[in-house]
């Protein structure tokens, strides 16, 4: 009889646990992540985007030793970095055609076990304009 209770009290007690069902999924990041969306001037999403992150102010500036998306934007204009990344800020530069992000756009500090998000706005290249010398 008291097998028979305890069997029951375990029952109640595993029952009251709310555990996930099978439809729904969790995603755990160990290291890292994040998830970059690019977006134009009017707000609007923008897909087939090229993203790059750097390390360093300077590597930004010249475009060296940045590591690319695998892929472009989606049609939700976002790509996420998923591998490699350090419990760092990030500086990140967006391009498409001739669109492009401003100078020095930097990340937070990313953290593990969290989707690290940024919003990027691109627009067209202003460029540096050099004055003419009579």
């Amino acid at each position: 009889m008291s097998k028979l209770i305890v069997l029951i009290f375990i029952g109640i007690l595993a029952s009251s646990f709310n555990l996930p069902s099978s439809s729904e999924s969790t995603t755990y990041f160990i290291n890292p992540v994040l998830q970059v969306t690019v977006m134009d001037t009017k707000g609007n999403v923008v897909e087939g985007a090229t993203v790059i992150i750097y390390e360093t102010e300077d590597d930004a500036w010249d475009e060296e030793n940045g590591v690319e998306a695998k892929t472009k934007t989606n049609h939700n204009g976002r790509v996420k970095f998923t591998k490699g990344l350090k419990e760092k800020a990030y500086y990140v530069v967006a391009k498409k055609g001739k669109l492009v992000s401003e100078d020095g756009l930097k990340s937070t500090k990313l953290k593990k076990n969290k989707l690290n998000k940024i919003n990027v706005i691109i627009g067209e290249e202003k460029g540096i304009t050099i004055p003419k010398m009579n």
